[in-house]
C-alpha cells in the first residue's frame, strides 16, 4: 500500500511540473508561413491571448518583458527556440533551442536543449545570452552577433518551407 501511495505522489509531482513547462514536441512545429510574422521572426503559441502578448513584444522590442510559456519563435524552418518555462533552463529564463529536420511530410526535431548547435556552428544559447535584458530573444539592436545571412534570406527560406503548401 506504501508503494502504492509513493508512485501516486511521485506521478503528482511529475504532473506539476510538467503542467508549468511546455514541452514541444515534433507536431508542435507547423508551416511557419501560417504562423504571424513580426519583422522577420515567425511567432507561435497554441493560445491565443499569449500569441498576441509574444507579438506585442517583439513588435515594441522593449527591454524587461518576459514571452510567455509555450512561445515557438523561429526564423526558418531548421531551427526554433521555445519558451518552455518552469523550472526548465533558469539561466536561460526557460528558453529551449531546437535543431529540426523539415520535410514534406512534417518536422523531426534532431536536438533539443540548452547546449544545442545552430547553423553557423555555435550553440544557440551563447549569442541569446547577449540578449538577456529582451527575454535572450535576438532581434536587431538586441546585443546579439549579427547572424552571417540577410533578413532576404531568412524571408526565402520561410516562403521555401517544406511543409507548406505551395504559394500561390
Amino acid at each position: 500500500m506504501r508503494l502504492v501511495l509513493a508512485v501516486v505522489a511521485l506521478l503528482a509531482v511529475a504532473a506539476q511540473v510538467h503542467a508549468r513547462q511546455f514541452i514541444a514536441k515534433d507536431s508542435d512545429f507547423t508551416c511557419i508561413r501560417a504562423w504571424p510574422k513580426v519583422h522577420h521572426t515567425r511567432v507561435f503559441n497554441k493560445n491565443k491571448h499569449r500569441l498576441k502578448v509574444a507579438m506585442r513584444i517583439i513588435e515594441r522590442g522593449l527591454p524587461g518583458k518576459k514571452f510567455p510559456k509555450g512561445t515557438i519563435l523561429q526564423l526558418w524552418p531548421g531551427e526554433a527556440s521555445v519558451k518552455r518555462g518552469g523550472t526548465f533552463n533558469p539561466e536561460g529564463d526557460g528558453w529551449e533551442f531546437f535543431q529540426l529536420k523539415t520535410t514534406a511530410d512534417g518536422t523531426t526535431i534532431v536536438d533539443r536543449g540548452v547546449d544545442t548547435v545552430n547553423f553557423a556552428g555555435g550553440e544557440c544559447i551563447t549569442c541569446h545570452s547577449a540578449a538577456k535584458a529582451y527575454d535572450f530573444v535576438c532581434e536587431h539592436g538586441h546585443g546579439c552577433v549579427e547572424l552571417p545571412l540577410g533578413d532576404d534570406v531568412f524571408d526565402s527560406l520561410q516562403t521555401g518551407d517544406p511543409r507548406c503548401p505551395p504559394a500561390n
